[in-house]
């Protein structure tokens, strides 16, 4: 059964007020529905500010404000207005759904009809919308990574709408009529069958989505041919695992966002599968599910994910909780220790910009009101105790003792959402967070291009100030519980190799740069808290202020090192000669922080590069 809560659910006082304001979500949107064909859709990763990165102030009444919430700007352009008519739709196919549990828990008519309504203003109205690819209109479906769409600026994003419209259809199947079932069928879901088809043509997260829309709706219906094309014909869900899952257990894209964003795609498709008693291939199973407990795994302490390349700034794995009680109705009680810890983490859960599912409070995603409603009442094994672990088919690793947990990116596996970080270190002392990947901001802004995107937001090292590389891997040299040393080409002629060692309340870092020729080597390392300046004898360089570099000092050690204090910890930087010391602040994500960085500068052909931290 694909909800079986539902009985459950409507005698518990714990779901009593998310129901409530879901029945005041779906009356308020309901009052004044209305969209039309004729608005064209935006692509959402340019909902953003571009003086700050922040995600822009979506009000589902005012199409043409579009509020920064940190500098106030009013974004006015076109652009924004069709990024809102997007925010719009996902509203409306997320109204769907809601109406549709709340008539599987109350009984009544009313919702039943809200989920009719949308789904048949979208059947009726499908063959007038524009086939467009984000801004290029009446193009080849495929033209674009994300595919084009109609009610949606991708084949993406037209995917996800899909499904989650027949999951709303599945809660209340057995009182719709067969024959409106057919009618929809063939209005919309058979023209979005045909075409995303077209668009399934390489090993990636979003074939992993039109897969299983595919699947969904050839469950729903009975279709046969879009069942076997998720399962069976080229570019199947199988052959995306199969070719795009890493022994260790990510996705081979090298973001724990877009590492969880295929992990939905596919228990979306588990779940629906599980609830048809359709087959799914064991081994199959056993590595979706390998997929959630390396998550687990890859973890800091606090529950903080480590966060390179692109994806979504501060996430944790109580941001993807929502995955999890899909994988219990999937696996059952093997995920409940997983569960259990991730909804006993202290700290709030960090939110998704885009393609957020409905959570109440940001505390209950609906997942858990559907597959998991009473999993509290359940006895559970403490889950699996986190200790240092290598990844080394994902070119990294996370070394952990009491005091620190340290994550070093050490290579590529594709250029698909990389960024140029080899050797990037993020770190928490004593749980807090130290230094961090800014991840980025909205894909279209130019901070996220110009800066988050840049080598120089990370804390590795830059050479002759160009962007590393970020297509191939790293080669581990050693590893220990306490201690990782890898090395990687980072240019064509330049060879990094980076030593990291925890002993107690100490972390010492090593960093080597070998050049065949002079170069202008810097490291950088960024700070989330800042650095006690009282002592400390600085000289402004407002001649190396730049757009992303802001209030330059150069400091001068007295002797062969630099001592620097701060919140966490105390910094003891050794100088060798020929080497010159500065202090910035650089923008943080969202760009309203800055945070302080440190930079050496060297023109050598070999730089090292050494530090020494001591936990407070």
């Amino acid at each position: 059964m694909f909800f079986e809560y539902a009985s459950y659910v409507r005698e518990q006082e714990e779901y009593r007020e998310m129901l409530a304001e879901m029945e005041r979500d779906v009356r308020d949107f309901m009052a004044d529905f209305r969209d039309d064909p004729r608005y064209l859709s935006g692509w959402g990763h340019a909902y953003f500010c571009e003086n700050d990165g922040a995600p822009l102030i979506y009000d589902r009444k005012k199409p043409f404000s579009h509020i920064c919430p940190i500098c106030g700007r009013n974004h006015t352009d076109f652009l924004y207005v069709t990024c809102h008519t997007t925010m719009y739709r996902n509203e409306a196919v997320g109204t769907a759904v809601k109406a549709a549990v709340l008539y599987a828990v109350t009984g009544e008519d009313g919702y039943l009809s809200d989920v009719k309504r949308i789904i048949s203003f979208y059947a009726d109205n499908y063959p007038y919308f524009a086939v467009h690819a984000k801004e290029k209109l009446n193009c080849d479906p495929a033209i674009d990574v994300g595919g084009a769409g109609k009610i949606m600026p991708q084949g993406l994003n037209e995917a996800i709408i899909a499904l989650r419209l027949v999951n709303a259809m599945e809660t209340v199947k057995e009182r719709l009529d067969p024959e409106w079932i057919q009618e929809v069928k063939e209005k919309i879901f058979a023209p979005v069958y045909a075409l995303l088809l077209p668009q399934k043509m390489h090993i990636h997260n979003i074939p992993i989505w039109l897969n299983s829309a595919f699947g969904i709706m050839g469950l729903f219906f009975g279709e046969e041919e879009w069942l076997k094309e998720a399962t069976e014909h080229p570019y199947n869900l199988y052959q995306q695992i199969e070719e795009g899952l890493t022994d260790s257990g990510f996705w081979y894209e090298g973001s724990i966002h877009y590492n969880f964003f295929a992990l939905e795609g596919l228990m979306t498709f588990l779940v629906f599968a599980k609830s048809y008693a359709y087959p799914i291939r064991e081994e199959f199973l056993e590595k979706v599910k390998h997929m959630l407990f390396a998550a687990y795994a890859y973890a800091f302490d606090s529950g903080r994910f480590p966060n390179p390349s692109d994806g979504w700034p501060d996430i944790s794995l109580k941001t993807y909780s929502y995955v999890y009680f899909m994988g219990y109705k999937v696996f059952g009680e093997e995920i409940l220790p997983l569960l259990r810890h991730i909804a006993d983490q202290p700290d709030e859960r960090t939110r998704l910009p885009l393609s957020e599912p409905y959570y109440y409070e940001n505390r209950i995603p609906l997942a858990q009101l559907m597959y998991a409603a009473d999993y509290r009442e359940k006895d559970t094994q403490e889950p699996p105790k986190r200790s240092s672990a290598l990844f080394e088919d994902y070119n990294c690793v996370l070394l952990r003792n009491e005091t620190f947990n340290v994550f070093l990116k050490y290579g590529h596996q594709t250029k698909s959402h990389a960024h140029p970080d080899k050797m990037n270190l993020e770190i928490l002392a004593g749980g807090r967070v130290l230094t961090k990947d800014l991840s980025n901001s909205g894909y279209a802004t130019r901070i996220c291009n110009e800066w988050d995107r840049s080598v120089f937001s990370h804390s590795t090292c830059a050479v002759n100030g160009k962007p590393s590389d970020i297509s191939n891997p790293g080669t581990l040299l050693a590893f220990e519980p306490d201690h990782v040393s890898a090395q990687a080409e980072a240019y064509p002629g330049v060879l990094y190799q980076r030593d990291v060692m925890l002993s107690g309340n100490l972390l010492r870092d090593t960093f080597r740069v070998s050049c065949e020729e002079e170069s202008d080597i810097d490291w950088f390392f960024h700070l989330e808290m800042p650095v006690d300046k009282t002592e400390l004898k600085l000289v402004r360089c407002p001649d190396k202020d730049t757009d992303y570099f802001r209030e330059v000092y150069r400091l001068e050690p007295e002797g062969e090192s630099l001592k620097l204090e701060q919140e966490l910890v105390a910094m003891e930087i050794f100088m060798e000669p020929g080497t010159s010391f500065y202090l910035a602040k650089t923008f943080n994500n969202p760009a309203d922080r800055m945070r302080d960085t440190l930079i050496m500068h060297r023109h050598e052909k070999n730089g090292v590069f050494r530090m020494v931290l001591t936990a407070k």
